[in-house]
């Protein structure tokens, strides 16, 4: 695996697991709110959680077969970057400050080892 390949699944992993963190932390957070009877957009906050969970779960599951070396999963950690990366900047757009910038760039980092040239030649073997 090339080093920059390598790099980036690790970046993967470390997405996935703050992914996963931040999802299930959401969720907490919106169970309690529903408990307290302050359910009022309690439901757009629960699917992002739920999402992020989703988007945690294709994370792992792609840095776990990336050493099978599967095109496919070269596709979907770039989508999946490219998303986040969208995300960020209407986030960013929309007045969330220098908060988002560390998810820009860990997305474009990601993204930078998933389209290389050298990517795409050892994941297409």
């Amino acid at each position: 695996m090339p080093k920059n390949v390598r790099l980036a699944v690790v970046g993967v992993w470390v997405q996935a697991v703050l992914n996963l963190a931040a999802g299930a932390l959401l969720l907490v957070v919106v169970n309690d709110a529903v408990d307290h009877g302050q359910d009022e957009g309690s439901g757009l906050l629960r699917f992002v959680a739920v999402l992020s969970l989703l988007i945690a779960g294709a994370l792992l599951l792609c840095g776990a077969f990336a050493g099978k070396r599967s095109n496919g999963i070269r596709v979907m950690v770039i989508v999946i970057e490219a998303l986040s990366l969208l995300s960020g900047v209407l986030g960013l757009l929309q007045g969330g400050g220098v908060s988002v910038l560390p998810g820009i760039a860990f997305a474009l980092a990601v993204l930078r080892g998933f389209s290389s040239v050298e990517a795409r030649t050892w994941f297409d073997q």
